[in-house]
């Protein structure tokens, strides 16, 4: 009798926390070396219209270089590059989320040695969360890919390419669920060229002149394709304030809606790119 009781306190806890959790969804997928040659993880979560407005606190890694907030839709995306800020050796994005889906992107570096290459990420949101999903995407030029989750799930995307994914049940607010990876690369390249190699129409995934890499030397453009629209624009923006950095004293924060081909802002009014010339 001690024992159904207990079991039952126990359930009625966790159905309480789930019904607390303002998340419908909440996926991290993560991309060593796909388009550059430090990592790039993917948030793509969903809110309850009943918790809006939500303030996020979110952890990113402490080595970031940038993090993209997105909002809207995939037709006509609003992106602004978000703030975040170092707390105790770690750093965090702030954020009031008052879109019921949003993405964020977040930039940050590799740690290498020879060919040798080993990453980590530290989950931590300031809210519970009834089931969230870490995905880690396995290099196509990966040997001896090493994930430090033993009980993950694995499955290939449209180009072949692995990924790994853990769910994280019944996450409690403010813990930390951190996971590790490393592998060898003994071609020092990313997976994106070799998607280019084998691509039928390799023209499809050229990069676009004048785009040569400032701080990451990295080709920025050339995976965006195999990203979608929304990362076009993310792309872009971060390739663009690369260069405004070494160019020009920090640029006003950007919001509002994008070229499809450049990434420049656009007024919603116009029929043409004022920067490259494209068709809107």
């Amino acid at each position: 009798m001690k024992r159904y009781l207990l079991q039952l306190i126990f359930s009625c806890f966790f159905a309480i926390s789930a019904q607390n959790s303002p998340f419908k969804s909440f996926d991290v997928v993560i991309y060593p070396e796909y388009y550059f040659s430090g990592v790039m993880a993917e948030v793509e979560a969903e809110v309850f219209e009943a918790s809006l407005p939500l303030k996020l606190k979110f952890q990113v890694p402490s080595n970031t270089d940038s993090v993209f907030y997105v909002s809207g839709n995939s037709d006509t995306p609003e992106v602004e590059e978000a703030n975040f800020s170092k707390e105790d050796g770690a750093a965090f994005l702030y954020k009031e989320i008052t879109d019921k889906k949003f993405r964020i992107f977040v930039f940050y570096g590799l740690n290498k040695e020879g060919t040798r290459r080993s990453g980590d990420f530290n989950f931590q949101v300031n809210h519970s969360i009834d089931d969230a999903h870490i995905v880690v995407q396995e290099p196509l030029v990966a040997n001896n890919f090493y994930f430090s989750e033993s009980n993950h799930e694995e499955f290939k995307d449209q180009h072949g390419i692995n990924f790994k994914r853990i769910h994280v049940n019944n996450y409690v607010s403010n813990s930390v669920k951190s996971i590790t990876f490393n592998y060898d690369n003994p071609t020092q390249d990313i997976s994106i060229s070799s998607l280019q190699k084998n691509a039928p129409n390799p023209q499809n995934l050229s990069v676009p002149q004048n785009t040569s890499p400032i701080r990451h030397k990295l080709p920025l453009w050339q995976p965006l394709v195999a990203l979608g629209f929304v990362s076009v624009v993310v792309g872009g923006m971060f390739y663009r304030q690369m260069n405004s950095e070494t160019d020009k004293p920090e640029q006003p924060r950007a919001k509002g809606k994008f070229c499809t081909e450049c990434g420049s802002k656009i007024n919603p009014k116009n029929k043409f790119c004022p920067n490259c010339g494209e068709k809107i």
